[in-house]
């Protein structure tokens, strides 16, 4: 059990990089999410987007997608 807790406590502060597929256009990227957060927090979505994607997607999309879906957002504001 110790080795394994500390497997995690090293993946953890090295911060994992996985590979993803954006499930909105299909390209892979890499997710580098941690304790510390993820990239995709940083983009500006209003709350009705979010809950829109929540509800349309499982899994994650890429920068490039979620960055589009901001800019669509600010123009219906």
């Amino acid at each position: 059990m110790n080795q394994t807790l500390a497997k995690i406590g090293q993946a953890l502060s090295q911060g994992l990089t996985r590979q993803r597929v954006c499930e909105a256009c299909g390209n892979e990227f890499s997710c580098g999410a941690s304790l510390r957060g993820c990239w995709c927090s940083e983009i500006d979505l209003s709350d009705e987007t979010r809950a829109d994607l929540k509800d349309k997607y499982k899994d994650c999309l890429c920068r490039d997608c979620l960055a589009s879906l901001s800019e669509s957002s600010r123009g219906l504001e």
